[in-house]
């Protein structure tokens, strides 16, 4: 082996062995970082306590690790028109509060004709009848139906057949894929089952 090649490896072993203590060096002082996880159970137990009340319910939460909180969407007794509300609790402050989500493009009036396809197919719950447009395009939409305060419901696709509403689907079983036969947005069947 030359002179030249030994001078190379010995440079190259050097500045390896630098580059080794300067790791370990720096790994050593940085102090690990202790991650604090703010559960969805905790953040259900805080939004039942503030934003609920009898009857009322909440889905599965979804964490926004952006703004550090848990949304839970709302199923409330009395809302706003056009709006979805849904319970925000804050991981950093441990409190709770509705943020209705309200888009200004939901109309009434589709809300109101929807409801009264719902009257008319079930007249027994026309006084307590409740429905909720969560989406909606000028032709589609997807949402809640709930029969009495506190009772059960289930959600529902309506589409405009000749300018008309229809409930194309209602219930809480499987949404069916074949749906998609009437233009439906791919995010309203998203969950249609295949």
């Amino acid at each position: 082996m030359s002179k030249s090649t030994k001078i190379i490896i010995a440079v190259v072993v050097v500045l390896a062995l630098v580059a080794l203590v300067f790791f370990v060096l720096k790994n050593k002082t940085q102090a690990p970082t202790e991650q604090k996880i703010f559960s969805e159970a905790e953040a259900r137990v805080i939004a039942e306590a503030t934003c609920i009340k009898g009857g009322e319910s909440l889905t599965p939460g979804y964490y926004n690790e952006g703004t550090k909180t848990w949304w839970f969407d709302a199923n409330l007794n009395a809302t706003q028109p056009g709006c979805n509300p849904a319970c925000v609790v804050s991981e950093e402050t441990k409190t709770a509060e509705i943020n209705w989500r309200c888009t200004g493009l939901i109309t009434p009036t589709s809300a109101e004709e929807i409801k009264k396809l719902f009257v008319a197919k079930y007249p027994k719950y026309a006084s307590t009848l409740n429905v909720r447009i969560d989406q909606e395009t000028e032709n589609h939409a997807r949402g809640g139906i709930g029969f009495a305060a506190g009772g059960t419901g289930g959600i529902f696709l309506a589409t405009k057949v000749g300018g008309e509403w229809q409930i194309v689907f209602d219930g809480n079983g499987e949404i069916a894929c074949d749906l998609s036969r009437y233009g439906f947005p791919e995010n309203m069947l998203a969950d249609c089952a295949k």
